[in-house]
């Protein structure tokens, strides 16, 4: 029974540990597209473009290369994409979430509390 019990600990550590990765969100910036790349730190920006259909395009490890921002268009890409700074209608720069990670924990946490309960209410019916 210990034995049982402490592998459940364990798999809901896992569980914990594994589903614990930082949680992103994008935030509208209000300076100047220009002004955002050169920022240091900035990681990937989310650009919204003047189309008419208001295309989102999200761009990793973003510089300037001229008159248009360059970047990949995801995070293992090799490939680099171009985006005109003519082109930008809003820029958003993205962050992690502490609170909603610690959500996220706490969500798988109890979703393995609440499967470890049921588990123990059936054991005594066979």
């Amino acid at each position: 029974m210990r034995a049982v019990r402490a592998r459940r600990v364990a798999v809901a550590t896992w569980m914990t540990l594994a589903t614990s990765g930082c949680v992103s969100t994008w935030r509208v910036e209000s300076v100047a597209p220009r002004e955002v790349v050169q920022r240091p730190g900035v990681e990937a920006v989310r650009i919204t473009s003047t189309d008419s259909a208001g295309t989102k395009v999200e761009i990793y490890d973003p510089s300037l290369v001229g008159d248009s921002i360059s970047g990949h268009p995801t995070k293992t890409a090799v490939a680099r994409i171009y985006v005109p700074l003519s082109h930008v209608k809003t820029i958003a720069t993205q962050h992690h979430s502490i609170g909603k990670t610690a959500l996220v924990i706490v969500g798988v946490g109890a979703a393995v509390a609440v499967y470890g309960l049921l588990q123990t209410l059936n054991q005594g019916q066979y």
